[in-house]
């Protein structure tokens, strides 16, 4: 603020362009914009000038928007990512020392989220019961 005040105090003592230039940050002030001869209402379209507009979008490889929503099922786009599972959330109220274990375990072990921990040990265990029958 002492700075702009000093601009402008300065401005007043030397009529020099520099000095205006730089209370406006560079930039002259601008004057309003006349908007009273715009018509707010949409233009009139011929349609034979917007019939040939299109073939010659057409040429070039635009599609009309209007035809990409009629589209069929097999020429939609097809979605590139997968869908996600569905989501679910869990939560887990213990005792302190069990928690802080839990959430050093899932860091130890470099994951993300603790979903990823609990579908590791959902793999240990699935794995021992295909292997020793009774999840021992």
């Amino acid at each position: 603020m002492p700075r702009i005040q000093a601009l402008q105090k300065t401005a007043l003592d030397h009529s020099h362009i520099g000095v205006k230039t730089l209370l406006h940050h560079g930039r002259q002030p601008q004057k309003p914009l006349d908007l009273s001869g715009i018509q707010r209402a949409p233009m009139p379209t011929d349609p034979k000038r917007e019939a040939a507009a299109l073939e010659r979008g057409a040429a070039l490889g635009f599609v009309d928007r209007a035809e990409r929503e009629t589209a069929t099922a097999d020429t939609a786009p097809r979605r590139r990512r997968k869908a996600a599972p569905p989501q679910g959330s869990v939560y887990v109220k213990g005792p302190q020392e069990t928690i802080d274990w839990f959430v050093e375990f899932t860091n130890q072990r470099g994951h993300r989220s603790y979903w990823q921990t609990i579908e590791e040990f959902r793999a240990m265990i699935e794995g021992r019961e295909g292997v020793g029958g009774e999840g021992t």
